[in-house]
This record gives C-alpha cells, structure tokens and sequence, in this order.
C-alpha cells in the first residue's frame, strides 16, 4: 500500500496550480473611485481607478448624476446615451471611434490587474451598448456606425467584442485568450470602427470580468498529478 505522503505530495502540487481567487479585474463596473471628482467634463478622462486613459478621454456615465453623467447623456453630444441605465450598478463608460479632421481616432482605457496564471486560459466578459443615433457632429461625429471594441493583453491583440446588433441594448460579449508569461499583467479596451471603410461609433462597457476556464485547471491538475506520482516513485517509495 503506497504511503499517505504520496496523497500529500500530490495533493500540494495540485494546490500550486490553483488559479488563485482573488478577482483578475478590479472595478469592472467602475463603481467605486472618483471619476471627476465634480462635475463631469468631456475634456477630462472619466475613468476611477484603476481604470485610466490610454488614448483621449473615455466618458463615465452615472444614472445617479453623483460622479458622472446622469440619465438626461452629454448634453454637447446631443444627449448621447440618454435614458441608458447602467448594466450593472450605477456607472458605465462610453468611448468613441470616429473621425477627426478625416484621420481616424480611437478612444481606450486600461488597468493593471492582479496576477494571471501563465498558460491557463481565461475568459474576459462584459455588456457591450452603442448609441448610432447619429449625434455628436461636432465632435467626431456624427455617431451613426455600430462599431467593435478590440481586447488587449499586455499590448497585444487578443480578440474584438464584436459590433451590437441593437440601439441602445446592453448586449453580452466575450473574448478568450491563454495567458503569456509576464511579470505584470494589463488589459486594454479600444473603441475601433471595424473594417473600413465604416461609420463613427459611441460604445459603452459595463459589467467587465475575467474568469479561469475549469477545463484548463482540470487539465493543469491531472498532469501535475502525474507528474508529482512519478517523481515520488522515482525515489524509491513503496508500492501496491
């Protein structure tokens, strides 16, 4: 009869490879945080930490008008998003894609997040909306395209939240990617047209999570299960 050390052994190995449970993205709903710290501005990236500005300025809507903008949208942008309630809590942020002085521009955010587990694969999913109504002329409007929303993983490229199918509507997206080996780790959201040529397009996130795909850690498991059984049999433990 093998030992109990030999459950141990393989028990603690396959505790090392447990993702761990703490939440990959912080405030994915963007609730908590100072978005403006007063009244919101268009000029000013609306993003509560951690979440910040990469590239212009991402607005931060907030149905309570408390920190962001309320139900009534942006009054310069035509009331962009008006009447649009958060898909999850109070606050959702929208970014653009479009057109300024005929050179394309795209707005995005990002945060550092916990540490992911390299090779295991994951899953980011969040409420995707978009206002084509056609507002906003004067600034890089008007917003009449249903664009896409590219994912990004230290940098690169990782998969595209694909375009809404409805005004107004939150819609659930998701990307799945495996994870690099890295030191830290970021995630990146930018507002993109699509396939040129297409229209200005006004996105909203909201709702933003990632979470382990169980096969992968099932399979991460078994292996290190073996793994663990070989190599205390490789030193002379007894057998059945």
């Amino acid at each position: 009869m093998k030992p109990k050390t030999t459950k141990i052994f393989v028990l603690a190995a396959l505790a090392a490879l447990t993702v761990p449970s703490t939440a990959q993205i912080i405030n994915g709903s963007f609730e908590t945080g100072v978005a403006y710290g007063g009244s919101p501005n268009i000029n000013i990236p609306g993003t509560p930490s951690p979440w910040v500005a990469t590239n212009f300025t991402p607005d931060c809507y907030d149905n309570t008008g408390v920190d962001g903008w309320d139900l009534n949208g942006i009054p310069v942008y035509d009331n962009m998003f008006r009447g649009m309630v958060a898909a999850d809590g109070n606050r959702f942020i929208g970014f653009a894609a479009g057109l300024y002085q005929n050179t394309p521009i795209s707005e995005s955010f990002m945060q550092v997040m916990n540490p992911l587990t390299p090779g295991q694969t994951y899953t980011v999913n969040a409420m995707m909306a978009v206002d084509d109504l056609g507002k906003a002329a004067a600034y890089s409007g008007p917003y009449t395209g249903r664009g896409v929303i590219d994912v990004l993983i230290n940098g690169s490229y990782v998969g595209t939240f694909g375009a809404n199918t409805q005004s107004l509507t939150w819609e659930a997206r998701s990307v799945t990617f495996v994870a690099p080996v890295a030191s830290s780790y970021t995630i990146e959201f930018v507002a993109s047209m699509g396939t040129l040529p297409a229209s200005p397009s006004y996105m909203a996130l909201d709702g933003i999570n990632m979470v382990p795909e169980p096969g992968t850690i099932l399979a991460f498991g078994a292996g290190a299960a073996a793994l663990a059984r070989r190599r205390f049999n490789r030193r002379g433990s007894s057998t059945e």
